[in-house]
């Protein structure tokens, strides 16, 4: 059985294949409300040295048609 999304949840993963800096740290998918977004995430540095993860997410782009279940494909 696959895993579907619980609302307001995502999963995000190692970016395995990242090879410039302004490439996310960690990607993935999640659920908010009833649509799926992709997710992506990266580790920064704050000016007086704090580390925390900057979160950005969007609807899944039209090259990969999601059919909106909460479904991961990966």
């Amino acid at each position: 059985m696959a895993y579907e999304h619980r609302e307001n949840t995502a999963t995000v993963f190692l970016n395995d294949k990242k090879t410039k800096d302004n490439q996310p740290d960690f990607k993935g998918k999640g659920k908010v409300g009833d649509d799926l977004m992709e997710f992506a995430l990266w580790k920064k540095k704050s000016s007086n040295g704090n580390d925390y993860m900057f979160v950005s997410w969007k609807k899944p782009s039209d090259k990969f048609k999601s059919s909106g279940d909460s479904k991961p494909g990966f």
